[in-house]
């Protein structure tokens, strides 16, 4: 997959919580050239539960980017641009929308596989709404500036200050491993009114 250049930085309606909203383009095998839209990834900081939730959510999605350690992210809105022509790998699932169409939904985010795509066979559910092109649209994609990295498996992350206002983020040593292999870094002073 690579993140299609039609991902954008919004809000949530009713929080006005920053959200990604990231596109994605199949770069290989049968579904060369489709597209799984709308994997909106929120940043919400109202409990420490939920922050530290959006942390590990955006530390995964940067490490399967490839993002370098220690790289540093002021928003999730340069997150998003940033990301935009990056390789990654998806799991992705059948889910029925409020509008009873079913759709691919996006359930984790991995590094990308050099060895090609590995589609497992679930087709759309029969009986369902079709979204036209199996779920897929078709999107040119262009480069970003997230880098690669070459099997790495050591993660890279998001760390924020123990407050609910969170400052800007940055990207370092954060992963399955145990919690005290984290490295997360000092943050600047952030004004009011940062994006997160």
């Amino acid at each position: 997959m690579v993140v299609a250049p039609s991902s954008q930085y919004t809000t949530t309606q009713q929080a006005g919580n920053p959200m990604a909203v990231f596109d994605y383009e199949v770069l290989d095998g049968k579904y060369k050239g489709g597209r799984i839209r709308f994997d909106n990834e929120v940043w919400d900081t109202s409990t420490e539960e939920k922050g530290n939730l959006s942390i590990k959510r955006f530390n995964t999605i940067a490490v399967a980017l490839g993002a370098a350690n220690g790289t540093s992210f002021d928003s999730i809105q340069q997150f998003v641009s940033q990301a935009v022509g990056n390789k990654l790998a998806v799991t992705v699932d059948w889910e029925t929308g409020q509008n009873g169409k079913t759709y691919l939904s996006v359930k984790s985010h991995k590094p990308f596989m050099q060895d090609g795509s590995k589609p497992n066979g679930v087709k759309r559910p029969a009986g369902s709404s079709n979204t036209g092109n199996s779920g897929f649209g078709n999107h040119k994609s262009t480069s970003g500036g997230f880098g690669t990295t070459t099997n790495k498996q050591q993660g890279n992350g998001f760390s924020t200050p123990a407050s609910s206002n969170a400052g800007n983020t940055q990207a370092t040593e954060y992963s399955s491993q145990s919690a005290n292999s984290y490295h997360g870094g000092g943050f600047p002073p952030i004004p009011d009114g940062s994006p997160f």
